[in-house]
């Protein structure tokens, strides 16, 4: 109703859109609850961000709204104010086929021929509305809101036909811009990191089903060596990578930024949702209580790293976790991908991130945009199966 009414209206244009985003915004909130089940996931963040949000003038929030119908784009450009469009005939099984096929053949690194279709009819609808608006701007960071089946796609790897989405913007998405604090970035004068890493299998299933078998990743040693080598810090791998010396070492010091590199899955049921560690299965709850340590410092972790893990195709509701693992666990900001890489190439990406990130003068998001322009300049690493699966979540500056 408010954005039918936005569209039909001059002088009360803007106050019926800033209503549709607190609506929008209210559901999101009661959605992580419910996928949580737990009401204090938003409640901390809230005390923490506030209600007033700066915006910096090169950064704009984007919310697609999907109905049934239609789709609508919101794009809120802080003190320049929100602007709308419409996407008519797009019905929600249009979208989720399209959505599904862009993913499925993204995860399967299928030839760049059968997966352009999609990544431009998705440009189409929901990018091409707004890049005039964007430009004339001077947008150069495109926070995504996103919605339902949206959650489980690579914005990065949409393409205009000519250029991907990355090339042109530093990105992150957010479940939510009233649980996301804008204003505080990442200082680098005295970053404090814990690298945690399972190179090996553990030797007990740890409660596993018998179906579930993760290999190997022999290049978490390097991964690991390399993000020592650039920020220092305390490393626990393989048989140190246990729950009571994580919990020791994040009692001990205040962590700004806490680094996963092991299996992890995301599911629909958050009590489904795991990291491997080598001595049991770290539960969202428990990796909640640990990284929520820092908390009472009132120094909260600003990033917390999820390499190697993966969410389920086409599950918005698993994807939704990943996104939410940030504000569960306190942390402001998270690093995840939506699919598993070869480790490989996900410790070169992880290594030229972290190179990026220790430079005062880029924000996270434009070290991740950094890292994954690279490996599109890489012939052997250009397809985005390689790089789009990576997500900033939350904080980007």
């Amino acid at each position: 109703m408010l954005l039918q009414q936005a569209a039909d209206a001059t002088t009360e244009k803007q106050r019926l859109l800033k209503d549709a985003i607190n609506h929008i915004e209210l559901f999101k909130g009661v959605e992580l609850q419910h996928h949580f089940q737990d009401e204090c996931v938003t409640e901390l963040q809230e005390k923490v961000a506030g209600i007033d949000k700066k915006l910096q003038p090169d950064t704009a929030i984007f919310y697609p709204i999907l109905l049934a119908d239609r789709v609508e784009l919101l794009l809120s450009l802080g003190k320049k104010g929100i602007r709308q469009f419409t996407v008519p005939d797009i019905s929600d099984d249009l979208l989720f086929d399209e959505a599904e096929q862009f993913r499925t053949k993204l995860e399967a690194a299928s030839n760049i021929e059968s997966l352009q279709p999609h990544a431009q009819t998705i440009y189409k609808w929901f990018i091409k509305p707004i890049e005039k608006t964007l430009s004339a701007h001077n947008i150069n960071t495109l926070v995504i809101v996103p919605d339902g089946i949206l959650r489980t796609l690579p914005f990065a790897a949409l393409h205009d036909g000519e250029h991907y989405l990355v090339e042109r913007y530093a990105l992150a998405v957010t479940p939510s811009m009233k649980l996301t604090d804008p204003t505080r970035a990442l200082r680098r004068d005295n970053i404090q990191i814990l690298l945690n890493g399972l190179s090996k299998v553990p030797p007990d299933k740890l409660g596993l089903p018998d179906d579930v078998d993760f290999p190997e990743l022999p290049q978490v040693t390097q991964e690991l060596k390399d993000i020592h080598a650039l920020l220092g810090g305390k490393v626990l791998k393989d048989e140190n990578f246990v729950i009571a010396k994580v919990e020791t070492a994040l009692k001990n010091t205040p962590y700004t930024i806490v680094h996963f590199s092991t299996h992890g899955n995301f599911d629909s049921d958050p009590k489904k949702t795991f990291l491997l560690t080598y001595d049991d299965l770290l539960t969202m709850d428990r990796l909640r209580e640990l990284v929520g340590i820092s908390q009472f410092r009132y120094k909260p972790v600003e990033l917390l790293t999820l390499s190697a893990c993966q969410t389920a195709i086409g599950d918005d509701q698993a994807a939704l976790g990943l996104a939410g693992v940030a504000l569960q666990a306190g942390a402001r900001s998270a690093l995840g991908s939506l699919w598993s890489v070869n480790d490989v190439a996900t410790a070169d990406l992880m290594k030229v991130f972290y190179q990026h990130l220790t430079n005062p003068d880029l924000s996270k998001a434009q070290a991740l945009q950094n890292a994954q322009r690279k490996f599109l300049s890489d012939p052997e690493r250009s397809h985005p199966y390689f790089w789009a699966t990576f997500l900033l979540i939350g904080n980007w500056l």
